[in-house]
């Protein structure tokens, strides 16, 4: 499981420090998980699974695929919990006006994105 952690960290192309300020431990921890001299606990593969969509059977065992699967409203959803816990103010604001847009804005909006996609 060690070795996966690694693989995950480097497959996000994370340093060890970001790695584990994601998850709440120090980098020195990070460093010991991936080299075996410490364990992961069930904490540490439950937020890494959370932090990072994680396949859980995959780091505990490294079976299927790294990451799991999810739905588009699954993808949203996180994104939205993700967003709204870091208690920023702007952020809430942007998705309360986000919340209370009509269908003629929200097709404004539309326009603008398909915009910036064919750029």
């Amino acid at each position: 499981m060690n070795s996966r952690v690694k693989e995950l960290r480097k497959a996000l192309n994370l340093s060890c420090e970001l790695f584990g300020q994601k998850i709440g431990v120090g980098k020195n921890a990070i460093s010991r998980i991936e080299t075996g001299k410490n364990g992961l606990t069930e904490q540490n593969i439950k937020l890494i699974c959370q932090e990072f969509n994680v396949n859980e059977i995959w780091l505990r065992t490294g079976v299927g695929e790294m990451f799991a699967e999810m739905s588009k409203k699954e993808k949203v959803a996180k994104l939205v919990g993700k967003a709204l816990r870091e208690d920023d103010e702007f952020v809430q604001n942007v998705f309360i006006a986000l919340g209370e847009m009509t269908v003629d804005e929200w097709n404004v909006v539309k326009k603008f994105v398909d915009k910036l996609k064919n750029l």
